[in-house]
C-alpha cells in the first residue's frame, strides 16, 4: 500500500474515531453530505483552468461543524503541461442561518495535498509532489426542501506547492 493511501486511511480513521467517541459524551450528530462540480484555477504559471469534483461529510457538535473533505481537479493545456491535484482534509466550520431556506457555512482546516504535473513540451515525465495544505471553504446553500439544498461553493487551498482555487455548484443533503 503506498504512502498516500495509508495517510488517507489514517486521516479517515482518526476522524471517525473522534466522532464516535464524542457521540457518547455530547450530542455529536451527522449533519450533512454534499457533492459539487466546478471550475478550478491555480497559481501555477502553466495553469489554464480545468474541472474539479468536491465531496464532504459533515458532523455537528452544538454549533460547530467538523467535516471530512475531498477535492480533486485537473487542468489541461494542450501545448505545455497537464496538471492535476487532490486533497483530503479535516475542517472546522460554522453555519449561519440567513433565513429559513438560505444558510451559509464557512470552513477552515488542515489536510494532505497531492500535486501532479506532466510537461508536454519536454519529455512528458510526470512529477508528483505532496505537502500539507490549509483549505478554506464557503458554502451558500438554498434549501428546496427540509433536507435538500443547492448552492455555490468557492474553495481555496494554501500550500507550499501551488495555491488552488475552485468555484462549484453543490448539492447538499442535510440529515
Amino acid at each position: 500500500m503506498n504512502k498516500l493511501k495509508l495517510n488517507i486511511i489514517v486521516i479517515i480513521l482518526v476522524f471517525l474515531n473522534s466522532n464516535f467517541s464524542f457521540t457518547q459524551e455530547n450530542k455529536l450528530k451527522l449533519n450533512s453530505t454534499s457533492i459539487g462540480f466546478g471550475l478550478i484555477g491555480s497559481s501555477s504559471e502553466t495553469s489554464s483552468g480545468g474541472l474539479n469534483l468536491t465531496l464532504d461529510l459533515s458532523t455537528k457538535l452544538n454549533k460547530n461543524l467538523f467535516s471530512l473533505y475531498f477535492n480533486e481537479g485537473s487542468e489541461f493545456n494542450l501545448f505545455d503541461a497537464e496538471e492535476s491535484y487532490n486533497e483530503i482534509s479535516v475542517t472546522y466550520g460554522r453555519e449561519i442561518e440567513l433565513n429559513s431556506w438560505i444558510k451559509a457555512e464557512g470552513h477552515l482546516g488542515l489536510g494532505f495535498f497531492n500535486y501532479n504535473i506532466k510537461n508536454g513540451s519536454t519529455d512528458f515525465n510526470l512529477i508528483k509532489e505532496s505537502t500539507i495544505g490549509i483549505p478554506f471553504r464557503i458554502k451558500l446553500i438554498f434549501y428546496t426542501g427540509k433536507h435538500f439544498g443547492i448552492g455555490i461553493n468557492p474553495n481555496m487551498n494554501l500550500n507550499s506547492l501551488v495555491t488552488t482555487y475552485s468555484a462549484n455548484i453543490i448539492f447538499q443533503y442535510k440529515f
